[in-house]
């Protein structure tokens, strides 16, 4: 442990040092959540004492763990940093200056026409060495035609004017050449695919409230949603309407992407979802009033709840008053509330109607229950061991209630009333005691000592234990 260091306040008056070849070579072509990762990510290496783990990084930046990684990838590619860890995730910042000298010389003849056609292709300009090789590397990892990636050069200065820089030309030709883009004929259709669509990208870009020309990076969206997601454009433009706040590619990219994974495709369907997640959205609401918490966002509770709540064909109005229920007996959270649900589902009881009839018969029956422990002479609340007793004694050994309560007052003054009357019962059942006068008739339950002094053991082998526990545990299954 260092003995001293920097308090926060001298950090907070320090300074970050940004590299000058990051902002000429990499800022350009950087979006604003891009930017704000390197640069944050450099701040925290240059001020260890501030908490750099990832959780702090998406919290402090309003980003999800999955897009850091993939923008620290991004500039793992362009060789700023290196992730050495994904799981916890670990990045080391990179030279520059190392990133930007040539990792492989190439031999001149080979890109000796290339290098002249590229340079024409920047008149005001002299391309540096390290621009040619990173070009070189590309097209030889890529197995990409050199006149292919000319073209792809000269679209890219049409689209973004002559001081388009190559980590963005390159990013192109990456994204393309995943597209199966190898030579001058492919890039060639794709320039077709990208004017065939321009009267559907106007009518986006209107409806997204854009003006001026579609970035690349819009075309090749626009494309994968109509290309291989397989959207119409009005399902697109309905798509659109579902968006809150700002409206924008990306945003319009995540909605289709959620739609695509729910096998959403038609406006109909969408239109369809918009009404159905506004009644989860209400349904969440009732059952949070109900439960007493309150939530900002709607999101989770209706994914991970209600959603499984109502999939497993509960009412509306049932949810409700189960939450009403929970709150009551002080069952306050979401996750205590789905343990109730379980049960009930268990029971078959999705409605509110059958919900009301349960608890109705429940009261009625803890009433019995009440009875029964005041004749053998308590007094106390009804426990849910109570209530499975009398489940036994009831509906599996058949007995009414006048004879368990003659059972309860044989019970009064025994230091364990509930074992006296379940002794007494079970003598009655194995002697076919069904009325109080026969029960009346009989010796109580033998005393244990008495019992254990005219009891005869018998002893059993292996093989008929092990069939006795096999016919035993077959009673887990005798439930009503």
């Amino acid at each position: 442990m260092s003995f001293a260091r920097f308090s926060s306040d001298f950090l907070m008056e320090t300074f970050t040092l940004v590299d000058n070849l990051f902002i000429n070579e990499h800022l350009p072509y950087c979006d604003e959540k891009q930017i704000k990762v390197y640069l944050y990510g450099l701040f925290l290496c240059s001020n260890p004492a501030n908490d750099n783990s990832v959780d702090a990084l998406c919290a402090k930046l309003d980003m999800t763990e999955s897009a850091i990684l993939s923008t620290y990838g991004y500039f793992e590619d362009m060789g700023l940093v290196r992730i050495i860890s994904q799981k916890p995730l670990e990045v080391k910042y990179l030279s520059l200056k190392k990133s930007m000298q040539p990792p492989k010389k190439y031999k001149g003849e080979k890109w000796n026409d290339f290098n002249a056609h590229l340079q024409q292709l920047f008149p005001e300009r002299m391309l540096t060495p390290n621009e040619y090789n990173e070009f070189y590397m590309f097209l030889d990892e890529s197995k990409m035609e050199q006149d292919a990636m000319l073209m792809i050069v000269q679209y890219c200065i049409d689209l973004k004017g002559m001081n388009v820089r190559y980590p963005y030309i390159l990013t192109v030709a990456r994204n393309w050449a995943s597209d199966g883009v190898r030579n001058a004929s492919d890039v060639e259709d794709k320039l077709k695919e990208y004017d065939t669509q321009s009267e559907q990208m106007r009518t986006v870009l209107a409806a997204l409230g854009r003006k001026g020309a579609a970035e690349l990076e819009d075309k090749q969206m626009l494309l994968k949603w109509t290309r291989v997601w397989g959207y119409e454009l009005d399902a697109i433009l309905t798509a659109i309407k579902t968006l809150k706040g700002g409206k924008s590619f990306n945003k319009l990219d995540a909605r289709l992407d959620e739609f695509y994974r729910m096998s959403i495709f038609t406006a109909a369907e969408m239109n369809d979802y918009r009404a159905h997640h506004e009644h989860l959205r209400n349904l969440a609401l009732s059952v949070n009033k109900n439960l007493g918490v309150f939530y900002e966002s709607f999101d989770h509770e209706i994914e991970v709840y209600i959603v499984p709540w109502t999939a497993k064909g509960f009412s509306d109005d049932a949810l409700v008053k189960i939450a009403h229920h929970c709150f009551i007996t002080n069952v306050r959270t979401l996750d205590g509330m789905n343990n109730v649900v379980n049960k009930f589902y268990a029971q078959g009881l999705l409605t509110s109607e059958s919900i009301d009839e349960y608890l109705h018969t429940q009261i009625v029956t803890d009433g019995k229950i009440k009875k029964i422990i005041e004749k053998s002479g308590r007094s106390r609340a009804v426990t849910q061991s109570d209530r499975e007793y009398y489940r036994t004694w009831t509906v599996v050994w058949g007995f009414d209630d006048s004879v368990i309560l003659y059972a309860a007052e044989m019970s009064v003054g025994k230091t364990y009333p509930t074992p006296y009357i379940n002794q007494l019962l079970s003598g009655y059942k194995s002697k076919g005691v069904t009325t109080v006068e026969d029960a009346k008739k009989i010796s109580p339950v033998i005393p244990e000592q008495t019992r254990k002094a005219n009891f005869e053991e018998r002893s059993y082998t292996k093989e008929e234990l092990q069939s006795i526990v096999t016919s035993i545990d077959s009673l887990k299954d005798a439930k009503v």
